[in-house]
């Protein structure tokens, strides 16, 4: 009898083990943290970073890293030329991270690094004086106290996964990368708020032109050549306990206290609040910055676009292969056709001012 019920009980066991590795595998499909379907590597390129974190850490841990914004991650180091950045634009100092904190954004950079890959979409934000250096494909900058021409064929400087600013409108997109870093009366992305020492209004320039990114397709090369710019308490961290984020991190230690620089490896506008009217804050966007550490080369397709006040964008132009006249191809910014004459005649008064300051520099 015993060796019947031994028997017997086979399928019962069979299907007990089955319903188990069922699950397994269900769970394997699912977020580790709320259960929702695991977005694939091409999903994952077009989900929002909160929304992403919460695939993979539990709540508690998110707001721990949003806390982190406005705290020291550089409080061990001694180099005077970092002392202000240990404070806030008001004045007040940034407390430095706690062990936790600490953890959670390496937790943080682990899930978001991922998708900086081959293929992945990034945008380079640029000021409006700029874009007219880039369309020329040549632009004048001060080095050494001379004037030298450079060309403006590579993507260079801080740039982020396209994801980051999804959704946002021009003003949002100011705020959330920290482009707000500006003291003067009227800049490039922000405008003084009148009685304030260091609020910030989008500026009229955003308001009249809009704000201007270039639109980059990653190259493995590229992709392997984006760090994460940390302070020095939380690179050190990082790189002795993050075997994941290893080489994808470099130590910059934040100067200014104003400076959008925010040494967490998030682009923020750290208490400078960015405004579109005086009374309107913008929310915190948790997103992961990024440094070309290498210039990188523009790709045939890249697009120059504009987006406007109310979230509308426009492609301005595409860096695509030109054919001269003497059979020889090269790669140059097209002006895209559907501009409207009053925009065509705006791009083409800044790539005039652009050659000018070229052909005064010697170039």
């Amino acid at each position: 009898m015993q060796k019947l019920r031994a028997v017997a009980s086979r399928p019962a066991a069979l299907l007990l083990l089955l319903a188990v590795l069922a699950a397994g595998a269900a769970r394997a499909d699912s977020c580790p943290a709320n259960g929702a379907p695991l977005p694939s590597a091409a999903q994952r390129q077009a989900i929002l970073p909160i929304v992403l974190l919460r695939c993979f850490l539990p709540e508690l841990e998110i707001e721990v890293i949003i806390g982190t914004i406005g705290h020291d991650p550089q409080s061990s180091s001694t180099n005077p030329l970092d002392d202000s950045g240990k404070l806030n634009p008001d004045g007040s100092l940034r407390p430095p991270l706690t062990a936790v904190e600490i953890q959670a954004l390496i937790d943080m950079h682990t899930v978001l690094d991922q998708d900086m890959t081959a293929g992945a979409i990034v945008r380079k934000f640029v000021p409006n004086g700029d874009v007219g250096g880039f369309l020329y494909g040549r632009t004048v900058i001060s080095s050494n106290g001379k004037l030298v021409v450079v060309s403006t064929n590579t993507v260079r400087g801080f740039v982020g996964l396209e994801r980051n600013t999804l959704g946002l409108d021009a003003g949002q997109a100011i705020a959330a990368l920290g482009l707000d870093y500006e003291t003067a009366l009227r800049g490039q992305f922000t405008d003084a708020v009148a009685g304030s020492s260091f609020h910030r209004l989008v500026a009229v320039e955003i308001q009249e032109h809009g704000l201007h990114s270039i639109r980059h397709v990653m190259t493995a090369q590229g992709a392997s050549q984006a760090e994460i710019p940390l302070g020095q308490d939380l690179n050190d961290r990082t790189e002795a306990t993050a075997p994941a984020l290893a080489g994808r991190t470099f130590q910059m230690n934040r100067q200014g206290q104003t400076n959008p620089y925010t040494g967490l490896g998030i682009s923020d506008d750290i208490g400078l609040m960015v405004l579109q009217r005086p009374e309107e804050e913008y929310p915190l966007h948790l997103n992961e910055e990024d440094t070309m550490v290498t210039p990188t080369p523009l790709a045939v397709g890249d697009l120059l676009v504009r987006r406007s006040v109310s979230g509308e964008e426009t492609m301005v132009a595409i860096y695509a292969e030109v054919t001269a006249e003497d059979g020889s191809v090269s790669n140059a910014w097209q002006l895209s056709p559907n501009l409207s004459a009053a925009d065509v005649a705006y791009y083409q008064r800044l790539i005039g001012e652009a050659a000018a300051r070229v052909a005064i520099a010697g170039g």
